[in-house]
């Protein structure tokens, strides 16, 4: 994934960045990565919300809102 981000970046293709950050905060959230995780899907939430995607938002937003408080990491 990290791969990816860095050419959708290299292009400038910032919805696509968004999908890659939001699959990279699943990933850390899997491994329990919760700092990284967090600041992924903040990352995500960020460029739906430029692209006023409503939907993909409330996604992101409430898969941030499931991780831990960072007190629990």
């Amino acid at each position: 994934y990290q791969q990816a981000l860095d050419i959708k970046i290299e292009f400038g293709d910032r919805f696509s960045q968004a999908l890659t950050y939001y699959c990279l905060a699943s990933l850390a959230q899997e491994q329990e990565d919760y700092p990284e995780a967090r600041a992924y899907f903040q990352k995500a939430l960020e460029i739906y919300a430029e692209y006023q995607d409503e939907y993909r938002g409330a996604i992101a937003r409430e898969a941030l809102e499931r991780l831990p408080d960072n007190s629990e990491n």
